[in-house]
């Protein structure tokens, strides 16, 4: 996703015509090699670990492929020189994409050589634009015509660059479209499955327009007589080594693929090893002979001229598009969507009683373990061995705690309920001396005890017989919490299951009186064996009991000041009482 969005991929493609607004010599720069090719860049060194995976071939096949051809089809309806290199550009980069699918030689020398080609036939183009638009005024096509004869540098410079984004020989773009049309025709001679036919299709259809609209620049702006609209006028010509460096990297476009032997070992062929992780024997040459590839490159030229020479038709069709039809108003669109959907989440999640977030979060909790007994390999055969069926008493204090724990949610007063709350860990207790450990027995209930008699405590102030308020939700809640209980007796007998190691308890029982010269096997692991564990217990007890009072002595402070307050408004609001005549007289004398 990283790569598909540095690199322009649908749909994320909008923000690249918006870049155009940097100067011409940094849109070159970046639309032609560096910045714009970053996530090509990372595809293409991702390449050799990735491209073995389906996911990684269907991705880049069908978001370049569909990139590809978007790209070709918009670039045409533009009449901002700038607007139709950027889309042209974009239809670059869905080739490459695309190429970066398969692992065939010839898609990945097709990959290196439309690199390179790119880069030296569109900087070119973008540096024309540019004195264009510097000479002229303006870059809009429907105000240009006839600038072959005032600048005939920068018309060389076009030609030449249009003449190998076009796929004309000797160029090195026609080198780049031959191997491009060659990986997709060995796929659909040699393959079963009809990627190679989809890959030829779309790339001819995306050259074919490509074709279409770089000869409409070239027309347009450079060879016509009359423009469409008011003819922008020159205001000064520039000189010849202004446009000199574009014409250079056009000259090795146009002339490269003629000796690509001579420098394809040192250029090429690494490139070439580096995006297919192992060296590749490159043997690139311009002639492959009269192939059913060049007869359809020859095909591709011919249907470029009749787009061409159809440019009104198809910019009159795209006239007929709404305005809000287009990729930045549906990314606009679905942004808006997400945001909406954020709200209604965190509306319904964060901005309801605690109950239902809580709610939400045990549930999410649950279906992960859910997932793990039910769903992993061996995991629900394993725990169903692993029980034994219970004794009769066992039987008779599970129901004995069920009874209790459901009188304890459906209780009319909150003394009943904290009874049967008791009831149920005292069923706990009793579980305890069954298997064999009386002190945690006595720890059990001692605590529940405890907590009866805390939560008789605090609720003295309350009425005994006050009703417990009953709603809808409470079908929702009992639900949440069976699914809790079942959390917690999975958690536990999944963790039994899946232990890994030799267990630890042989250890503690061997090492209890030797080591911690104690006999009671549990009272020597929490206070010498995992005694910082207890320490930290013990602390994080006195820390929420101090944090308990000081909201409580807070509490207790602010009322203190509110009555204070009100004291003193009470005293200033009294009227003084007024001084007698004889005393105001007295006071005279």
């Amino acid at each position: 996703l990283g790569a598909f969005t540095k690199s322009a991929q649908f749909p994320f493609q909008f923000w690249l015509p918006g870049a155009m607004s940097a100067p011409t010599p940094a849109s070159a720069y970046l639309h032609s090699a560096t910045m714009v090719k970053a996530g090509i860049f990372l595809l293409a060194r991702l390449h050799p670990a990735f491209s073995d995976l389906p996911l990684w071939f269907w991705s880049l096949f069908l978001v370049g492929g569909f990139t590809m051809v978007l790209g070709a089809v918009s670039a045409i309806r533009y009449t901002d020189m700038k607007a139709l290199l950027a889309y042209a550009t974009i239809s670059v980069l869905g080739m490459l994409t695309m190429l970066l699918a398969f692992q065939e030689e010839y898609a990945l020398e097709a990959f290196v050589v439309t690199v390179l080609a790119h880069a030296l036939y569109k900087a070119p183009l973008f540096l024309s634009a540019g004195i264009v638009d510097h000479a002229m005024g303006t870059r809009d096509l429907r105000r240009l015509a006839g600038l072959a004869r005032a600048l005939p540098v920068v018309a060389l410079t076009v030609v030449l660059a249009t003449v190998s984004m076009a796929g004309i020989p000797p160029t090195m773009g026609f080198l780049a479209k031959e191997l491009l049309l060659e990986n997709f025709y060995d796929l659909f001679e040699h393959s079963e499955t009809l990627i190679g036919g989809l890959g030829f299709a779309i790339a001819a259809l995306s050259a074919v327009f490509l074709g279409g609209a770089v000869f409409t620049l070239t027309w347009e702006a450079f060879f016509r007589r009359k423009p469409d609209d008011e003819a922008a006028h020159l205001h000064h010509a520039p000189s010849f080594w202004f446009a000199a460096p574009a014409l250079l990297l056009t000259i090795l476009g146009a002339v490269g693929a003629l000796f690509v032997g001579s420098y394809e070992q040192v250029l090429l062929a690494p490139a070439i090893a580096a995006v297919a992780g192992e060296p590749i024997e490159v043997h690139l040459k311009l002639w492959h002979g009269l192939t059913p590839v060049f007869f359809a490159s020859m095909g591709i030229l011919v249907l470029a001229v009749v787009v061409f020479l159809a440019r009104g038709l198809f910019r009159r069709l795209y006239a007929r598009v709404p305005t809000g039809f287009s990729a930045l108003a549906v990314y606009d669109a679905t942004v808006d969507a997400i945001y909406r959907l954020a709200y209604r989440v965190t509306t319904v999640i964060q901005g309801s009683p605690m109950a239902p977030q809580l709610s939400v979060t045990l549930l999410a909790g649950v279906a992960v373990v859910f997932y793990a007994v039910f769903f992993t390999d061996g995991s629900t055969s394993r725990l169903l061995d692993s029980l034994e069926f219970p004794t009769l008493t066992e039987w008779a204090i599970f129901a004995l705690a069920i009874i209790a724990a459901i009188t304890t949610v459906r209780a009319r007063s909150r003394l009943s309920a904290i009874i049967a709350l008791g009831v149920v860990g005292v069923t706990v207790t009793l579980f305890f001396i069954i298997f064999g450990a009386p002190d945690l027995a006595l720890t059990q209930l001692l605590i529940e005890v405890l907590t009866v008699f805390l939560l008789v405590l605090v609720f003295f102030h309350v009425k005994p017989d006050t009703p417990i308020a009953h709603d809808r939700r409470e079908p929702f809640r009992l639900l949440v919490a069976v699914a809790m209980g079942f959390f917690g007796f999975a958690v536990v007998m999944v963790n039994h299951l899946s232990q890994v190691g030799e267990s630890i308890s042989p250890y503690f029982i061997e090492n209890s009186l030797e080591l911690g010269k104690g006999s009671n096997v549990v009272n020597v692991i929490l206070v010498d064996f995992r005694g910082y564990d207890t320490m930290g217990e013990i602390t994080v007890l006195a820390l929420a009991a101090l944090g308990g009072y000081a909201l409580l002595r807070s509490t207790q402070m602010h009322a203190l000041r509110q009555r204070i307050n009100a004291a003193r408004q009470m005293l200033a609001s009294e009227p003084e009482p007024a001084k007698s005549e004889s005393g105001r007289e007295a006071g005279h004398d």
